[in-house]
């Protein structure tokens, strides 16, 4: 009996590697999305902090030097924050561009899987039929022979 042989099996191999690589990198986009998540919410943290220290500040007396050392402390703040925003956006269009290749990267393999199903399937039909057209033969063959008489 013969053996099924899948003519694109390499084809197939291949895209299941790319999709196994598209896959690491969306996990790697997702991680570096969720690390700049976090960064953010420290830099909120602190400049929520400095802000509060400023309020606190301003009920106290200051020298001007004082204040303007607070002042310039807390924008530094607000600017990390920003920068932390920002790039917490650019990590999620990784993220998203990342997903977005997994996506297409899945879709090609599934779409070789479905064509070796189908293969298969018309292997097993081709297969069935020359093991009933076998077993007729050979039916027919004792038959003629007188076999199939009593």
């Amino acid at each position: 009996m013969k053996r099924f042989r899948f003519r694109l099996q390499r084809l197939l191999e291949i895209r299941q590697q790319e999709t196994k690589v598209a896959l690491n990198h969306f996990a790697q986009a997702r991680q570096a999305t969720r690390a700049a998540q976090q960064r953010l919410e420290i830099a909120a943290a602190r400049r929520a902090a400095s802000a509060e220290e400023l309020l606190a500040r301003r009920q106290r007396r200051m020298t001007v030097q004082e204040w303007r050392w607070a002042a310039e402390m807390h924008e530094s703040l607000v600017a990390a924050e920003w920068l932390a925003a920002e790039r917490l956006a650019a990590a999620q269009q990784e993220e998203e561009r990342r997903r977005r290749e997994l996506t297409e990267a899945e879709r090609r393999e599934k779409v070789l899987e479905r064509l070796r199903e189908r293969r298969f399937a018309e292997f097993q039909q081709m297969m069935a039929a020359a093991e009933q057209a076998a077993i007729d033969e050979m039916a027919q063959t004792m038959y003629r022979e007188g076999g199939g008489r009593r």
